[in-house]
């Protein structure tokens, strides 16, 4: 049975949108699918993969629909004797909604299936800040096991990027000696904070951001918007479904307005305004927000270089105010996290050194 508990909260799941291991819907990244279904019937299939790309554009829900395309074409195999069974050639990754495979999976109860991710205290209420060694651990049992030696097992790490330093030692040793027909996916929206023998053992799909117009059709089948909205949807969140969940659940789209209006030349905030959206974004529950702030921030500083590059007469030194804050305001907006900080006061006074910047000051 996949090792974690059901009745537990699903790590960063996301309200009124269905958590990966559940998702049937799968929109875009064709050529990745590709890719992995090529390797599959070639009958040399990578034992490791590693799902690349910005959070919330389908890396794990292509991990968990590869999984029950695993568990469901691995006993195709037991009873047709080939290697795709009797059956033709799959061209895709889909697979029946009355499998029973697909059904154990959306309840993380196959027995084939191993879920490594950051574990939750029952304690304190919370999931822990990283993936311990412990977790990584349980493939130990998970691959002691007899159940699945005739069939494929599937083990899921989601993400790769929250193991620490001895988690993820210990899923390199497991990696450089493979047990047989066992699939990892490994989910990654940082991959350069892997360890480099990790990425080396692994093959990679690099998922790209969703656009239109299958980016407008996600949002629409997924019920995240409909009618006027996904338009502003499509354009602020960033080819990821994720955030355009987001954007909408949480009041987003009145907040990038708010934003853009606080930041319109010449520039120059009014208090009364500014301490009100401080005030929003810092609501206390609502870390979502503070998130949110600081992927507008990153936006408008980039498109303020990018712009002011392309002037004409444009010096270097002309860019130093928008690159200095640039660091400025990341650095602050990390303390914050950190230290836990006054994350009104920090909303003000980045938002301050942007439009002093945006003024070239």
């Amino acid at each position: 049975m996949a090792d974690t508990d059901q009745d537990s909260p699903v790590y960063d799941a996301l309200e009124g949108l269905e958590p990966p291991h559940r998702q049937r819907l799968f929109f875009g990244h064709t050529a990745d699918e590709q890719r992995f279904l090529a390797s599959w019937q070639s009958g040399k299939l990578h034992h490791a993969w590693l799902l690349t790309g910005p959070k919330g554009i389908g890396k794990a829900t292509f991990a968990y629909r590869a999984a029950r395309f695993i568990f469901n074409e691995g006993a195709a195999q037991l009873s047709g004797g080939g290697l795709l069974g009797a059956s033709a050639a799959p061209t895709s990754l889909d697979s029946p909604d009355d499998s029973h495979a697909v059904h154990l999976v959306s309840n993380l109860a196959h027995p084939n299936l191993l879920v490594i991710d950051r574990p939750y205290d029952d304690k304190l209420k919370r999931f822990k800040t990283e993936i311990t060694v412990d977790e990584v651990r349980k493939t130990v049992r998970f691959f002691g096991s007899t159940a699945g030696e005739r069939t494929w097992r599937v083990c899921i790490v989601d993400p790769a990027d929250d193991l620490n330093n001895n988690a993820a030692n210990a899923l390199l040793k497991i990696l450089e000696e493979p047990p047989a027909r066992t699939i990892f996916f490994l989910v990654s929206h940082a991959p350069g904070r892997l360890l480099p023998t990790i990425r080396s053992r692994c093959r990679r799909l690099n998922f790209s951001p969703l656009e239109s117009p299958v980016l407008d059709k996600a949002i629409a089948g997924l019920g995240i918007a409909e009618g006027d909205t996904i338009p502003q949807l499509v354009q602020s969140c960033d080819g990821s479904l994720r955030k355009a969940a987001e954007l909408q659940s949480d009041e987003g789209l009145v907040l990038i307005h708010a934003f853009d209006r606080l930041l319109t030349p010449p520039y120059t905030p009014d208090y009364e305004s500014l301490n009100a959206f401080a005030e929003t974004v810092a609501l206390r529950g609502k870390d979502q927000r503070f998130d949110g702030f600081a992927d507008l921030v990153h936006r408008f500083l980039s498109r303020q270089l990018h712009t002011n590059s392309r002037r004409d007469g444009i010096r270097g030194e002309d860019l130093f105010p928008l690159a200095r804050v640039w660091d400025d305001a990341r650095d602050k907006i990390q303390e914050t996290r950190v230290f836990n900080l006054d994350k009104k006061q920090t909303v003000i006074e980045v938002m301050r050194m942007v439009a002093k910047a945006a003024r070239g000051e």
